[in-house]
């Protein structure tokens, strides 16, 4: 092949199957990542309420509290989970 010369269409190979299981692997991934963003953007939702309700010198609610304690590090935990399946997939390919 020469370098101004197109590259060929790529067809499926049979033996390897249809792709899906790559399009579930990426749909799970994209599952983890919404999750994680979202229990990190109700963390730090319920954080700025707390921090407000300090500076305005009210009673901070406790679901506020309990949120900041669970969802951060969910999400924390999440993303790191992320990282980690990243790496083992560039690794096996």
């Amino acid at each position: 092949m020469i370098p101004d010369e197109p590259a060929p269409a790529h067809s499926p190979d049979p033996r390897h199957g249809t792709g899906d299981t790559q399009d579930g692997r990426s749909r799970g991934r994209s599952v983890v990542l919404i999750l994680a963003v979202a229990f990190a953007a109700v963390g730090l939702v319920s954080l700025a309420a707390i921090l407000a309700t300090a500076f305005l010198q009210g009673t901070v609610w406790p679901g506020f509290v309990l949120a900041t304690y669970f969802c951060l590090p969910i999400a924390f935990l999440l993303m790191a989970a992320l990282v980690v399946w990243s790496a083992v997939s560039r690794r096996r390919s």
